[in-house]
């Protein structure tokens, strides 16, 4: 009697326990690496979207920086002089040096790491233009590889 309900106590134990089959593994990781790539894919582009709303954003304030220019010389830096002529300023009408306009040369590059290009006159008939050519880094280009113009 006791070995009969030893024998049907490891026979119940087997029936209850199931695991996963091969083939529900793989349905589970794949199922997971769809997951991660359609989420992956909407983050990069996210990413770049960012980057032009960053270098909109950095433009912006370039060109707060060359108001200010404009205030203490009483003309923007030409376009030799360059966007630099806002981190190492020259003297001014009564020889002194005012402080940078800008701290930082990186604040020059766009968030893809190629420099702005300044224009003073603008090539549309502005005062001045800041350019960047998006993230290609090359003239021209449609949606995050576009050209970024700000000027005024």
């Amino acid at each position: 009697m006791k070995r009969e309900i030893i024998r049907n106590m490891v026979v119940e134990q087997g029936r209850g326990q199931r695991g996963m089959t091969l083939i529900e593994i793989m349905v589970v990781l794949t199922l997971i690496g769809l997951l991660t790539a359609v989420l992956a894919a909407n983050f990069f582009g996210m990413a770049d979207s960012q980057k032009v709303k960053i270098a909109e954003t950095q433009m912006e304030t370039i060109k707060g920086r060359i108001d200010a220019y404009k205030l203490e010389y009483g003309r923007y830096p030409s376009t030799s002089e360059g966007l630099n002529a806002l981190v190492s300023p020259p003297p001014n009408k009564k020889g002194r040096t005012p402080g940078a306009f800008l701290d930082n040369a990186d604040l020059l590059a766009d968030p893809w790491g190629n420099q702005l290009a300044y224009y003073q006159p603008g090539r549309n008939g502005g005062q001045f233009e800041i350019v960047s050519l998006g993230g290609d880094g090359a003239p021209g280009g449609e949606a995050t590889d576009a050209d970024i113009v700000v000027g005024k």
